[in-house]
């Protein structure tokens, strides 16, 4: 029987060194799952990214420009704005032909009222103003029957009205009816109309023409030499409706510079006519 609990005794033996390996590995794998630590580590499952609609575009190799600013920009200083470009200081110089007139009456400025400038619409013979109107309280200096009237420009002398009778009453009277049956004015009676002449011719085309004049200058004939500033006549009303009838109505000079068939500032605007005259008449 010895063997037998010999045996016996050697397989408990045997059976206990097991039994404490197990718990050795129980107690090994409990600390390991034990306590707030996960019993395995898993591997988060990563988020697909959205999906794109488009493929990218690809970065240029050269950068795009920058795009204006949107903001309003800041106004520069009145100061320093940049002039107007209508301005004298900006406009080209005038032909010698336009420039250095003097004014036909000593002392005088351009007409302050648009409606004696070129241009001014005149309903009465349905036409429209070719000249320079000088009345009384509308050019820097007092005017009146008998002013004198100088040359604009020297030239020569090429109409001088020394012999002239103003139209009567009826005549004017009719001859102002036919225009308004017509619908504008003609050649010969604009011609009637200018009353008492003086004509001058600068050359390169310029011509000054002195109308509504009360008499002309002693002496002055055609084809005479005259220089600027030179007495030429006197102020008058001839050429006028009311001049028929009374000698102190309508008293002014009415002054033209021409070339060709035309006036000078012909169609433009009325700030672009008196613009070119100030320059002219060096103003």
């Amino acid at each position: 029987m010895k063997w037998w609990r010999g045996g016996r005794n050697a397989s408990f033996a045997l059976w206990l060194a097991s039994a404490l390996l197990v718990v050795t590995a129980l107690i090994t794998i409990g600390g390991c799952f034990g306590g707030d630590e996960p019993l395995l580590e898993v591997e988060p499952t990563p988020t697909p990214p959205p999906e794109l609609t488009a493929e990218p575009s690809p970065k240029p190799e050269t950068p795009l420009p920058t795009e204006e600013p949107t903001s309003t920009p800041t106004p520069e200083p009145t100061a320093s704005a940049a002039p107007n470009p209508t301005s004298q200081s900006t406009l080209a110089p005038l032909p010698a032909r336009l420039s250095n007139f003097t004014m036909p009456v000593q002392g005088a400025c351009l007409p302050s009222s648009e409606a004696l400038m070129p241009n001014a619409p005149r309903a009465y013979r349905a036409g429209v103003h070719e000249g320079l109107d000088f009345y009384n309280g509308y050019v820097c200096t007092p005017v009146g029957r008998g002013t004198p009237i100088v040359a604009a420009k020297s030239g020569i002398v090429f109409r001088a009205d020394i012999q002239y009778v103003n139209p009567t009453e009826e005549e004017f009277a009719s001859l102002l009816a036919q225009q308004q049956t017509q619908g504008y004015t003609d050649p010969g009676a604009f011609d009637t109309l200018r009353g008492r002449q003086v004509w001058i011719d600068h050359g390169d085309g310029i011509i000054t023409r002195y109308c509504h004049l009360l008499d002309v200058a002693e002496g002055l004939s055609t084809g005479m030499q005259v220089e600027a500033g030179q007495l030429i006549a006197y102020m008058g009303n001839t050429g006028i409706l009311e001049g028929a009838t009374d000698p102190n109505a309508e008293l002014h000079l009415h002054f033209e510079v021409r070339e060709g068939a035309g006036f000078i500032g012909e169609d433009m605007s009325p700030g672009a006519v008196r613009q070119l005259y100030t320059r002219m008449f060096g103003q």
